[in-house]
């Protein structure tokens, strides 16, 4: 006879109970229970599109698909098994972890043709695991594949534009600044905004303001690389997200997008104060400018608010509003490089916000270039990378240049912080 506090139990592993059926697990659950919330693995979009084409064929339960996987294996490491559960069930595991899951599933399947006498789907292994062993599933609904991923894509695109819209722009932040934080990386936001699509609205009417919407975002997924997100924060505001992308990369493509878009010919854009429609962008960077997603939003929402009280029709960064930094004079040995040109150079001065040299080659005010100078005690080799902002030629000959920087990681930034305190406590000591 069972009791009350034993009947409301499920049988143990390895009884058989009132209908016959035995509850023995095919395969034993992990040991530990239940894990902590897992990092986010790194997302790679040709990753989940190679791992898609794999789960469309209509082979998946006959061929080889484990074979297949230590392909991608090979290359995407544990990556492709966290992106290969998620694609099936939803459920997001941390690389490691979703391997080991995916070796568990690989002997459900294999236990599970053996006892059906004929193969097993992947997709049907996964439920059963999921269901009865590791128990992550209560109520699964099974949808086709594709339908679901058409629900899905129209849950994450702008009607308009095509472009992903804000709900998956903030889950795309989110999951960068995660990533970035677990790989040790960074990732560059982009603002932008139309200038005076008001007025462009009310000369043109809003049937051709949404053409030119349309348009703008074309161009901008013209310019922006496969890894980049583009989307549309609202109404004529569209963002950037960049991965892996340190400032100065973030300026360069986005200079190449305003431009893009000023070349454009637009109807009706004769009306517009500038006799065409403009852009007007703004970045921050993560972990440089902002720690938390709400916080670089903010800030590359600032930026871009300067490029329009500025003039409109230009990109700016956080930050560069700021006071100049105190210079300290300092002679340092260095190269210059502007595109495919390089030049030995000597610095006069140096700050936290930048540098001022003598080289032998002209340097355009504007251009971006990279300054790479030589610390003393301990001997260390920092990059300027910033843009030119002053340009002369000197009477002994050669050329002065200053440049204000624009990207400087974390123990660079501490580098040389040290070396002008260093320097000015050192010039203290020396003055009567």
């Amino acid at each position: 006879m069972t009791s009350k506090a034993e009947a409301g139990k499920p049988p143990a592993a390895g009884t058989t109970p009132a209908n016959g059926r035995r509850t023995e697990p095919l395969i034993e659950p992990l040991a530990g229970g239940e894990v902590p919330r897992p990092e986010l693995a790194p997302w790679d979009p040709e990753l989940a599109e190679a791992l898609g084409k794999l789960l469309h064929a209509e082979d998946a339960a006959t061929r080889d698909l484990d074979r297949e996987l230590e392909k991608l294996a090979g290359r995407y490491r544990d990556a492709t098994y966290s992106e290969l559960i998620y694609l099936l069930s939803h459920l997001r595991f941390e690389p490691a972890e979703a391997r080991e899951h995916w070796r568990r599933i690989v002997e459900q399947r294999a236990r599970m043709s053996e006892r059906l006498g004929a193969p097993v789907d992947p997709r049907v292994a996964l439920i059963s695991y999921f269901l009865h062993v590791h128990r992550k599933l209560e109520n699964p609904t099974i949808i086709e594949m594709k339908l679901f991923e058409r629900a899905r894509e129209l849950a994450y695109r702008d009607e308009l534009t095509g472009l992903r819209n804000y709900r998956y722009f903030s889950e795309c932040v989110q999951h960068e600044i995660s990533r970035c934080q677990q790989y040790n990386s960074s990732v560059s936001l982009v603002m932008a905004d139309i200038d005076d699509f008001k007025l462009y609205n009310d000369r043109n009417g809003h049937v051709a303001g949404n053409r030119a919407l349309a348009a703008i975002a074309r161009l901008l997924l013209e310019t922006s690389r496969k890894t980049d997100v583009v989307a549309r924060y609202g109404g004529e505001e569209f963002a950037m997200v960049l991965p892996a992308t340190p400032k100065l990369g973030a300026m360069e493509l986005a200079e190449r997008t305003r431009r893009r878009i000023e070349d454009h010919l637009f109807e009706g854009a004769g009306s517009q104060p500038e006799g065409r429609l403009t852009l007007s962008l703004g970045i921050a960077v993560h972990p440089g400018d902002a720690a938390e997603p709400e916080e670089l939003v903010r800030r590359a929402d600032s930026a871009l608010y300067l490029a329009k009280s500025r003039g409109k029709n230009q990109v700016q960064l956080f930050g560069s509003s700021r006071r100049d930094f105190q210079r300290v004079p300092a002679v340092l040995e260095g190269i210059v490089r502007f595109g495919k040109w390089e030049s030995p150079c000597t610095t006069v001065d140096v700050s936290e916000g930048g540098a001022r040299f003598r080289a032998e080659l002209s340097l355009p005010v504007g251009a971006l270039v990279d300054l790479t100078i030589t610390l003393p005690e301990p001997r260390r080799r920092l990059r300027l990378a910033g843009r030119v902002v002053q340009s002369r030629r000197v009477e002994a000959g050669g050329y002065e240049a200053a440049v204000r920087t624009l990207d400087l990681t974390a123990p660079e930034r501490k580098a040389l912080a040290d070396f002008l305190a260093a320097s000015t406590a050192a010039a203290g000591d020396r003055s009567p």
